[in-house]
C-alpha cells in the first residue's frame, strides 16, 4: 500500500488529508483509511438519537471515504474519549487515553501492527504528538502508530499533521511543515464534498472553515526524520 491514514475519530481523515486521499487514488496509487473509534461522543446536533450516534457517524463517514476513493478501509469500535469541554451536557470521558493523557493500550498497538503486517504501507499519516488541539484521543493515537511502527521493523514513512503556524496553546508537541501540497481546484471541491458528509460534526466542519480557511486548498505535514528544505508538491511515493 501506497498510503495509509490513522486517526481515531470519523472525520479526522478529511480535513488534513482528504486532497492528498483523493490525488493518489486518482493516480492509480492505493490507499487506506483506519479510524478506531465510531466517534460516539461527539455532537448529535439532533440528526438522531444519543445512543445511535456511534452507527449514524460510521454512515457518515462511509460516505465521505467513497468521496476520498479509498482503497481499503476498516472501522474499528474502541471508545471515544471528549476533549476537555463535555458535550451536550454529558461528562468527559478518556476514551482509550488514561487521565494523565498516557495510551497504555497494548491491544490498539498489537491491532496497528498486525495491520501494517498485512497492509505494508509505504508512508503513514497521523496526528504528530500534539493531537493538534490536545484531543486525548489525537494524542493517543499518535503514541498507538508510533510504536506499532517501530515494533513492525518495516521502513514506513511517517507524516504527521503539520499545521503550518499552531495555536499558542497547543504549541507544545507542534511539528513544523516539511511537505507542503496544494490542491488543484477540482480535488478542492472533492474534499469540501466529503467534509458535508459529515453532518453531526457541522459545527466542527464550520468552525474550522471559519478559522483555517487558508488550510482548506493546502495540506501540510512533517516527515519524521526528515531534514531537508520544505518539498511542495511532493509525490511521495509512485510505484517504481
Amino acid at each position: 500500500m501506497d498510503l495509509l491514514v490513522v486517526v481515531p475519530h470519523p472525520d479526522d481523515e478529511v480535513f488534513g488529508a482528504g486532497g492528498t486521499l483523493i490525488q493518489y487514488a486518482d493516480w492509480g496509487l492505493e490507499t487506506g483509511l483506519i479510524t478506531l473509534t465510531k466517534g460516539e461522543a461527539g455532537r448529535t446536533l439532533g440528526l438522531c438519537a444519543p445512543e445511535r450516534l456511534g452507527d449514524f457517524r460510521a454512515e457518515e463517514l462511509k460516505r465521505a471515504v467513497d468521496i476520498l476513493k479509498v482503497g481499503h478501509f476498516e472501522l474499528h469500535d474502541f471508545p471515544n474519549g471528549r476533549p476537555n469541554s463535555s458535550l451536550e451536557g454529558e461528562a468527559r470521558g478518556h476514551g482509550f487515553a488514561t487521565p494523565n493523557g498516557v495510551a497504555d493500550h497494548p491491544e490498539i498497538v498489537d491491532l496497528l501492527l498486525w495491520r501494517f503486517e498485512v497492509l505494508r504501507p509505504r508512508a503513514i499519516i497521523t496526528f504528530a504528538p500534539n493531537g493538534s488541539n490536545r484531543h486525548p484521543d489525537h494524542v493517543a493515537t499518535h503514541q498507538f502508530v508510533v510504536q506499532a511502527a517501530r515494533k513492525s521493523g518495516q521502513k514506513i514513512k511517517l507524516f504527521f499533521y503539520a499545521p503550518p503556524q499552531p495555536l499558542p496553546e497547543y504549541l507544545e508537541g507542534w511539528l513544523p511543515p516539511t511537505h507542503v501540497r496544494h490542491l488543484p481546484m477540482e480535488v478542492l471541491l472533492q474534499k469540501l464534498r466529503a467534509m458535508a458528509q459529515h453532518r453531526t460534526q457541522a459545527l466542527s466542519v464550520l468552525n474550522f472553515m471559519d478559522r483555517f480557511s487558508h488550510r482548506l486548498a493546502s495540506e501540510t505535514f512533517h516527515l519524521a526524520g526528515y531534514e531537508g528544505p520544505v518539498q511542495h508538491e511532493l509525490l511521495w511515493y509512485a510505484r517504481r
